[in-house]
Order: structure tokens, then C-alpha cells, then sequence
């Protein structure tokens, strides 16, 4: 009860942007507008302040094998599970590896990194901070080789779409700055903050004015095939990997975990329309995964700990 009072405030948001989104009180071209603010301005400002300042003495970067490996695993097993099984689109690469991406990827920025901030606090920051720099950049491109002939792959376009993305390049100066030992000037600094100081509450905002435009028409049972995934094998292998493979401390495994339970992401529904498959089926799973995460995140924030100890 204690963890679902926490993260209450950050349901609410969303709720409320929901019903606003719904109510077309905000139209889709406000919401688009408020959209590029948050995703180009205000989210890049609070990682580079935020990543610029923190402590990254504790980083290991097996941090990326205990995030990814697992990952990979719910890629390729949701693939297969497409390729074989779907009644339409089997032995599909595209349709299976859409369908692949969206069981595997998480809304890391927009749920997992509030969440984990709020409950851990700044120092979770550096785990944070390795999973968001490579975990879009990396399923994507899985994703567009496998639905492509990889000669025919435009990576001159997914070169530039990757690092010329606020997120990434916000991270990468942050890091820089704080590799460094750069001091930013108090007048930036402070500008940063009031900037970024917005960023999580309208990511939250936007996340549920954004379920206001999506269906669940079909695909019920790869919908939840998906979501099953999502939200309990790949934290569970998450938690395997970081606690018993590499011992990670209390907080690095909360925070991994807490980021391989959050729910698959808009970016999925944006593959999905990319490559033309699986659009109706990727929207379910996000709504689907976003409203069950609601349950799932503070089960795992409480389970967690009472392995561990």
C-alpha cells in the first residue's frame, strides 16, 4: 500500500492527462505541440542537468548484460512466436519483428526513469542512465534489419535519426560534462533546471493523453501473449541476471527492474506504422501493458526487495 501511495501522484497525472485527451479538451495539434516541447526541450534539459551533476563513480557496465541479454531473449522468443504461430502474418520477418520489438521494449523515459527516481532517488541515476543511452538506438536498428534485407538498409538515415535525437545527444553531453569533472556555469545550471524541472510530469501527462488515441480492436491473445512478456518474464530474468549472476546491490537491481517492468512504449506503435505491421496489435499492447503496469510495477518494487533480503 505504502510503494502504491508513491506512485499514485504519477497515475494521476497520467489519468488526468487522459481524460482531457478524451474529452478533446486538449486537441491532437495541442498535444502534438506540448509533445515536441517535452520530447525536444524539457526531457533533454533535465538529462543533461541531472546526468552533468551526478555521482558515476558507481557505473558497471555489466549493467548491459544483465539488461540486454534478457531483453534479447524476449525479442527473439515473442519472434518466434509470431513467425510460427501467427495465423496471418507467420513466417513474416517484418510482422514477427515488430511484433518482437514490442515485447521486448520498455517506456523507460516516460514511466520507468520517474519511478525510479522517485523511489530511489538521484543515485539511480547512472543505471538509468545506461539503459536509456542505447536501448532505443539498439531495437530499432534489430528491428528495421530484421524486417529489411539488410543490403537494402538505410543506415546513412538511421545514423542520423539516432544521434541527431534530443534524448541521446542531451545524455551524451551530460555524460561528457561529468566525465570531464566541468563545472556547469550557475546561470546554465539553473536554467537547465527550470527548464527540465517540468519534464517528468508532462511526460506522465502525455503518456496518458496518448492512450486517449488508441484501440484494442484485435489480436486479444497476442496482446496478452505480449504483454505477459513484457511484464513479468523479462523483469523476472532482469532480476535473475542482476541478482544472482552478477550481485548487483540492492539498488542497481530495483532500478533495472523497474525498468524492464515499465511499459511498452509509443516508439513500438511508430515501428509498427513504419514497416506496416502490427499497428492495431502494438496499440493494444501499449494500452494493455501501460494500464497493467499499474499493478505490476509496485508488485515488483515490493517483491524485490523480499528476495534479496
Amino acid at each position: 500500500m505504502a510503494i502504491f501511495t508513491l506512485i499514485s501522484p504519477l497515475i494521476m497525472v497520467g489519468f488526468i492527462g487522459f481524460v482531457l485527451a478524451k474529452s478533446a479538451w486538449f486537441k491532437k495539434d495541442q498535444i502534438d505541440t506540448l509533445t515536441k516541447f517535452t520530447f525536444h526541450i524539457a526531457i533533454p534539459a533535465f538529462l543533461f542537468q541531472q546526468l552533468a551533476n551526478a555521482d558515476m563513480s558507481t557505473i558497471d557496465l555489466n549493467i548491459y548484460s544483465a539488461f540486454y541479454i534478457p531483453v534479447l531473449l524476449v525479442y527473439g522468443l515473442a519472434f518466434a512466436i509470431n513467425y510460427y504461430f501467427h495465423k496471418d502474418v507467420n513466417h513474416d520477418m517484418a510482422a514477427s519483428a515488430v511484433y518482437g520489438f514490442s515485447s521486448g521494449y520498455s517506456n523507460n523515459v516516460i514511466v520507468g526513469m520517474p519511478i525510479a527516481l522517485m523511489l530511489l532517488g538521484q543515485q539511480a541515476l547512472p543505471t538509468i542512465f545506461l539503459v536509456v543511452s542505447f536501448h532505443s538506438a539498439m531495437l530499432i536498428a534489430l528491428t528495421s534489419i530484421m524486417a529489411v534485407n539488410l543490403r537494402l538498409f538505410n543506415w546513412r538515415a538511421f545514423l542520423k535519426q539516432t544521434f541527431l535525437n534530443p534524448l541521446l545527444i542531451a545524455i551524451t553531453g551530460g555524460f561528457m560534462v561529468n566525465l570531464m569533472a566541468l563545472e556547469l556555469p550557475i546561470i546554465i545550471n539553473n536554467s537547465l533546471l527550470l527548464l527540465g524541472k517540468p519534464a517528468i510530469t508532462l511526460a506522465l501527462f502525455l503518456l496518458g493523453a496518448s492512450l486517449a488515441y488508441y484501440r484494442i480492436r484485435s489480436e486479444i491473445k497476442f496482446i496478452a501473449t505480449a504483454s505477459i512478456l513484457k511484464l513479468l518474464l523479462l523483469p523476472s530474468l532482469v532480476f535473475f541476471a542482476s541478482h544472482t549472476i552478477f550481485d548487483f546491490s540492492a539498488l542497481v537491481t530495483t532500478t533495472l527492474v523497474i525498468l524492464s517492468a515499465s511499459p511498452s512504449g509509443v516508439n513500438a506503435y511508430l515501428v509498427a506504422k513504419q514497416h506496416n505491421k502490427h499497428q492495431e496489435t502494438t496499440a493494444g499492447i501499449v494500452v494493455v501493458t501501460t494500464l497493467a503496469s499499474i499493478f505490476s510495477i509496485p508488485l515488483w518494487i515490493w517483491l524485490v526487495p523480499q528476495v534479496i533480503n
